[in-house]
């Protein structure tokens, strides 16, 4: 389900999922690029980081590094499960934040999706 937000001077509108992210969780990964296009550049940032550190680190240990690798690669996924779970929620905050409102405030939907967002 989808909620769409309204900017009130403006009059823009975004539309926001309410829920699992697919989007986010499997291609955050490529550089956090879903997470820049969304606004959420720190949180875009970080990915950028955590994905050089997973490729870079095991490189740099040499022949040891199958382990860290691993481990690297779970962390990445599960960074890429977090986005997939709260990204819409953070996008939502991110909107909210810069003076969106609900296009519909009085419906259950909205209700609801406030509630999910934890707004």
């Amino acid at each position: 389900m989808d909620m769409v937000l309204r900017h009130a001077r403006s009059g823009d509108t975004k539309t926001v999922g309410i829920g699992w992210s697919w989007n986010l969780f499997l291609s955050s990964a490529f550089l956090g690029l879903p997470l820049f296009f969304r606004g959420l550049a720190l949180w875009g940032t970080g990915m950028v980081v955590a994905w050089t550190v997973r490729f870079a680190m095991p490189a740099a240990a040499g022949a040891d590094g199958e382990l860290l690798e691993w481990m690297l690669s779970i962390g990445v996924l599960g960074l890429c499960g977090f986005f997939g779970l709260k990204g819409n929620a953070l996008t939502a905050k991110r909107l909210f934040a810069l003076s969106y409102d609900f296009a519909n405030p009085d419906t259950a939907e909205a209700r609801l999706a406030a509630q999910i967002w934890g707004l």
